[in-house]
């Protein structure tokens, strides 16, 4: 097995304990612009990796690409270089009514199908996709208490067939009581349970798989403006809260 990376070039050291990750290129950039002394510590295969300092806490922002095997890659590898906590900040498709664009969504837990990539990581063996719990408790605690936002503690699908998402599929899964789907939290779950570090997730609810209305994923820049007002207070919580 790989134990040094082949796809993040980053130098030892560049990588800070505390990473947030994204699938958006663009997202990558447009969070790390709210750090201070920001470098640019790797680009290779478009994995683009900053690092800078926020309240004088060193952390890095990392791309994972889009599904659960390219994200595998890059969580694998930023661990390798020293990462010791993770948290996703991705989109999600809402799965119950009362989910709206622009809401948060704290995953507590990522169920998966049966085709998931997450089998291979547990040569078959079913594991409880679960983040960190004490971590997601008091990040629900911290953004909660720190917006006006709809903010939603419940469990999310990771689905790896984007456009296999039918209104049928949404129907089944929110009676089953998952609150909103997205692609790639039980990776990181996962594999953060498997190699002992601490992982979390804030999603912000794009579109509506069960609201007609709200159905259009909107242009990046609209997420990002959602965004703007979260990105702060996850990088403060980051800043405070301890490994």
């Amino acid at each position: 097995m790989y134990r040094k990376p082949i796809h993040i070039k980053a130098e030892p050291g560049k990588v800070a304990s505390k990473v947030i990750v994204v699938g958006d290129p663009d997202r990558t950039r447009f969070i790390a612009s709210f750090l201070k002394n920001v470098e640019e510590v790797n680009t290779h295969r478009g994995f683009l990796v900053y690092t800078g300092e926020f309240n004088g806490e060193k952390i890095s922002v990392a791309c994972h690409g889009v599904g659960a095997p390219s994200a595998a890659i890059v969580f694998e590898e930023l661990i390798m270089l020293g990462a010791k906590m993770m948290i996703r900040m991705g989109t999600t498709g809402g799965l119950i009514p009362e989910l709206h664009r622009g809401d948060i969504v704290i995953p507590c837990g990522a169920a998966y199908l049966p085709t998931s990539p997450v089998l291979q990581l547990t040569e078959g063996i079913i594991l409880s996709a679960v983040p960190d719990i004490e971590l997601t408790y008091e990040l629900y605690r911290y953004v909660k208490d720190r917006t006006k936002r709809k903010v939603v503690l419940g469990p999310v699908i990771s689905n790896d067939m984007f456009y296999m998402e039918s209104p049928d599929l949404a129907k089944k899964l929110s009676r089953l009581g998952i609150v909103s789907i997205e692609m790639e939290c039980a990776t990181l779950f996962t594999i953060a349970r498997i190699r002992n570090i601490r992982s979390g997730a804030l999603l912000l609810v794009s579109n509506s798989l069960v609201n007609p209305e709200e159905a259009e994923i909107p242009h990046s820049s609209i997420i990002n403006e959602y965004y703007s007002e979260i990105v702060p207070i996850v990088l403060e919580f980051l800043s405070r809260i301890k490994l």
